[in-house]
């Protein structure tokens, strides 16, 4: 068997498995895993919500997703996710010097529509920050941009973007919407999202095992991801173990470095801190085909 070979063999392994840590490489066992060492996470949402969803109710979706996940911990983890003050940041990413927040945010805007073809932010990486508008593939329905020590995986600070460009979030209960009606109905269900995204923020990659959180796809109207599954429980008693230290993959070797982008849902390693992308897309419905992230 050849090399690739075996390294899809070992992928294929490790699909279904009920829950899979993020890498720094991902896929990569010889690269360390992503997880928090901090007892307390701060997140924020930003001011400005999502202005098509009803009322506020897209603020109260997220606040649930992220309570649901505390419950887990509460009971068995040594993290406290814990809301902090709406603010009016709309930048993603770390800034070794500045004032970080892990900020869930909206993106309303495609940069391609509203950003010059020749702009130097393209090259450099920076539209969506500097434009506040989405850059990422377009079938993506959310990103989650983590910062960590590449050689620890020790993470510092992780962002949630909604692909609110292309596709209508909501936060209701009922039949699947059928546009353009988007009211009393389900779409992209902001909860279903973000209990995904969490997942991400705290350390874990896309799985297929049947009933996961962490599936890497959704049909629109599906809700079933706001209910935490089994295998991602197990991730948290068992990687954030209560009265224990979160644990490596493999021997942690601290580093103040922060390294390059990856792609997908998003994370970031310190070079040694960077970004890493993980990106959740939309299971078509009239084609029934999955797009992968």
């Amino acid at each position: 068997m050849t090399p690739a070979a075996t390294l899809l063999a070992v992928l294929a392994l490790g699909q279904f498995d009920p829950y899979v840590r993020s890498r720094v490489t991902p896929g990569d066992d010889a690269t360390q895993c992503l997880y928090w060492t901090v007892p307390s996470i701060t997140w924020n949402q930003s001011t400005l919500g999502n202005p098509d969803t009803q009322g506020d109710t897209e603020f109260d979706a997220v606040r649930v997703s992220f309570q649901n996940w505390e419950d887990i911990f509460a009971a068995c983890g040594n993290l406290n996710l814990q809301e902090g003050p709406r603010i009016a940041e709309r930048n993603v990413g770390y800034l070794r010097d500045g004032e970080n927040h892990n900020v869930v945010l909206f993106r309303t805007k495609v940069c391609s529509a509203v950003v010059a073809a020749t702009d130097a932010c393209w090259d450099a990486e920076t539209c969506a920050n500097q434009y506040d508008c989405w850059d990422d593939d377009q079938s993506t329905l959310a990103i989650t941009l983590t910062t960590y020590d590449k050689r620890s995986g020790i993470i510092y600070d992780s962002d949630i973007s909604f692909n609110a460009s292309q596709y209508a979030f909501t936060t209701s209960n009922g039949p699947t919407c059928f546009p353009p009606v988007t009211t009393n109905c389900v779409s992209t269900d902001v909860q279903n999202t973000a209990t995904h995204e969490i997942g991400h923020f705290v350390g874990l990659d896309h799985t297929r095992a049947a009933g996961s959180t962490m599936n890497p796809s959704a049909q629109t109207g599906e809700v079933s991801k706001r209910i935490i599954d089994s295998g991602s429980r197990d991730f948290v008693c068992s990687v954030y173990a209560k009265g224990a230290p979160s644990q490596a993959c493999l021997h942690p070797v601290v580093n103040e470095e922060l390294g390059p982008k990856g792609g997908g849902c998003s994370a970031t390693g310190a070079s040694s801190l960077g970004p890493a992308l993980m990106a959740w897309v939309l299971w078509r419905r009239r084609r029934a085909r999955e797009a992968r992230s």
